[in-house]
Formats: C-alpha cells, sequence, structure tokens
C-alpha cells in the first residue's frame, strides 16, 4: 500500500521504484505479490469535487485489492499480507480492520504518530539543513502552523488554505486516526521495519511503535541504521536529492520480509 500523494504502482519516487524491487524480491521466493495505481493516480477526475477523505483515496481501494486477490487461482485466501509504505504503513491496521481474517501486516516507515504532527517537522528539517532558516521559509513554517491550528480548531476553511491543497474533511479524518490503537485493536501478526536514516518518519514514531507493542509476540520489530525512507543504504543525513538518486530496496530488508511472511502461521 503506497505511501501520501498520487502513487504509481511502483510506487515511483524520483529515480527510485521501490515496490518493483520489492514485487521482483518476493515473487522470486514463490510470494505472489498485487501492486496497482493509486486512484489519486490513475482517475484524478474522481477528486475533481474536492470533497473525500482517506478512505475514498486509499482504503476502500485496499480493501478491494484484497478481496480481488483472494480470488486470484493459486493463492491461499487465508495466507494474504498487507504491506504499506509510510502513509500506507499507517493504515495497514485499519485496512486489515476493514478486510478480516488477513495472515498478517508488514509496516514499512510507518507514521505512529498524525500526518499533521509529521509534517511541519519534515519541513523544519529539509529547511533547516542547510544551517539556517531564512526569513521565508520561516514564515512558510508559521503559515503552516497556523493552518494545521485552524484545521483542527474546526473553523471552516478553503482548500486553498490547507496544507498540499487537500480538502479539510480530508486531513480531519486522517487526524483522527490513531493508528498504534488500530493495531492494538487487531489480534494479527505485525512486521515493523525502520530506517535509521529516515527524516520523514523518524525515531518519535519508531520508539512509540516499540513502547505500544513490545508485549505483543506475535509482533516483530527491524531496525536499519543506514536505510533511508525507501529502504535504501545511504549515508550522512537524509536528504530530498537523495531521491533523485538510482538505488534499490535493501536486499537484507527484502530477505526479512520474505523469511517472516513464509514462516508466519496465520493459525497463530
Amino acid at each position: 500500500m503506497h505511501g501520501s500523494g498520487p502513487q504509481d504502482r511502483n510506487e515511483t519516487v524520483g529515480a527510485n521504484r521501490p515496490f518493483l524491487d520489492i514485487a521482483r524480491a518476493l515473487a522470486a521466493r514463490g510470494i505472489a505479490v498485487l501492486r496497482y495505481d493509486k486512484r489519486t493516480q490513475a482517475r484524478p477526475q474522481d477528486f475533481a469535487g474536492g470533497d473525500y477523505d482517506v478512505d475514498d483515496e486509499t482504503t476502500d481501494d485496499a480493501v478491494a485489492a484484497v478481496a480481488a486477490l483472494r480470488e486470484v487461482d493459486g493463492v491461499d485466501r487465508d495466507r494474504v499480507f498487507v504491506l504499506g509504505h509510510s502513509q500506507g504503513g499507517m493504515l495497514a491496521p485499519r485496512i486489515a480492520e476493514a478486510s478480516g481474517n488477513m495472515a498478517g501486516l508488514v509496516m514499512l516507515a510507518a507514521p505512529a504518530r498524525p500526518l499533521l504532527d509529521l509534517l511541519p517537522e519534515q519541513n523544519r528539517y529539509l529547511f533547516a539543513a542547510d544551517g539556517e532558516i531564512v526569513p521565508a521559509e520561516q514564515q512558510f513554517l508559521d503559515s503552516l502552523d497556523a493552518s494545521i491550528a485552524r484545521i483542527r480548531s474546526g473553523a471552516t476553511m478553503d482548500a486553498r488554505d490547507t496544507p498540499l491543497g487537500l480538502p479539510v474533511a480530508y486531513w480531519r479524518g486522517l487526524d483522527a486516526i490513531d493508528p498504534v490503537a488500530d493495531a492494538l485493536a487487531i489480534d494479527i501478526p505485525i512486521l515493523l521495519l525502520q530506517g535509521g536514516r529516515d527524516f520523514q518518519v523518524v525515531d518519535a514514531d519508531w520508539q512509540r511503535w516499540r513502547r505500544a507493542l513490545a508485549d505483543r509476540p506475535d509482533t516483530s520489530f527491524k531496525h536499519y541504521p543506514a536505510l533511508n525512507h525507501l529502504g535504501i543504504a545511504g549515508q550522512g543525513a537524509g536528504t530530498l536529492a537523495e531521491y533523485d538518486r538510482p538505488g534499490h530496496v535493501d536486499a537484507g530488508l527484502i530477505d526479512d520480509v520474505a523469511e517472516w511472511i513464509l514462516s508466519t502461521d496465520a493459525t497463530e
């Protein structure tokens, strides 16, 4: 399941196609993979009216994809997993609850906090990367903070005044989702994966997942110090420019996913 924004089936980000890397490697291990273009990518006209929420954008199609996969010849309908990246990881427990009878979840770089908390952090990180936040950048940050405060106040807003121009109802619905509570509410195996160089979903999220799910025997945690948000290895602090350099999802991470899926007993 894709991250935020319009995404194709490869989850193309800059010069990288992380979902293609993962799908090919899992298929080589005998694990069938279903990928699809996100609705905002494939049918942007469906959102032209500007009145939609995260279920319209993401959850409903993911549930439909799970149902379709269960009907494919050769697929064990009791051994279907959802792999979600970034926002897709955050929504994976919600997708599992709506789908029912999931064998497990793989959550890569999944936020444990609301995206409206992460968005200002990400922008401050990027603006400060050169050692200084200039007045124009600070003005943008102040405007972003004010916009988020207004969304959370319940005030009437035009989409032109919201982060990324998304509908107010979209942000308020997404902000009400607690991914940790959703994960605790479902009784299925979960594999959580986190890159140590990720500046979009950071250690605060990772630690919240670890604290909340540490006592669950069916939950596994894997941390990769050299990997960025896309699961690609690098050095130094993470940057946006890094996404424009071609790379591949770390083979060790994909091996961990494959081994976990193959060893997870859906009857546990």
